[in-house]
């Protein structure tokens, strides 16, 4: 489903990314490890668009998401590719619901009713559905997570690409988000991209990847 061929990324003369290949292939759950500085935050954002590659390719399926023009590159990332930062990304300000809402609002081609249901079942889901009302900035640190967990899938994406989601996170916390990970990636039969420097939370996906200067190794 998602495949990187030789990627290389330079920032101020300095090449970040050394001639990436990875492979994660439909329904699974793979990680890529790496001390900070390695390179793994831009391999992920180069894979959900944010950023283009020097050169190389990032293909989910035949769509070459490095060569797509804004607009179009904007809409596949969309419905396409869900995202889950370490710092959750949330607007304390809203309920839990609106930020949940926040990531399916801009699709005119899915009705309201729909929308809402997605909310309801994804709420449920992630152990919120009596929390929709509540003001983000009320929530502990795991339950906003559940809410960036909850808003990453109300697209149904293909791929979820997870930055250190549980760095700011206790042991608990932190094992309670992976089981939930993983009972959704069963579930919805998404894919799951997980960067984390943590050797216990990568060992609860099916593949570990390492990046060291720059370079993957399987």
């Amino acid at each position: 489903m998602l495949s990187i061929e030789g990627v290389r990324k330079s920032f101020n003369g300095r090449e970040i990314l050394h001639g990436i290949d990875l492979s994660l292939g439909k329904e699974k759950m793979a990680s890529v490890m790496g001390k900070s500085g390695s390179g793994k935050s831009t391999l992920l954002a180069i894979m959900a668009g944010l950023l283009r590659p020097d050169d190389g390719k990032v293909l989910y399926g035949d769509f070459d998401i490095g060569t797509a023009d804004e607009d179009t590159l904007a809409e596949f990332r969309l419905k396409t590719i869900g995202f889950i930062f370490q710092d959750f990304k949330l607007i304390p300000s809203l309920t839990v619901h609106d930020n949940i809402l926040l990531g399916i609002y801009p699709r005119k081609d899915v009705d309201e009713a729909e929308k809402q249901r997605r909310i309801q079942a994804l709420a449920e889901e992630v152990g919120l559905c009596d929390r929709l009302k509540e003001q983000v900035n009320n929530l502990s640190g795991g339950e906003k997570q559940r809410v960036a967990i909850a808003r990453s899938l109300v697209n149904q994406p293909a791929v979820v690409l997870a930055d250190e989601p549980t760095g700011n996170l206790d042991s608990k916390t932190a094992d309670g988000i992976m089981a939930l990970f993983q009972r959704l990636h069963q579930k919805h039969e998404t894919s799951f991209l997980i960067v984390t420097h943590d050797q216990d939370i990568a060992a609860k996906t099916e593949h570990i990847y390492r990046i060291q200067d720059g370079e993957l190794m399987s």
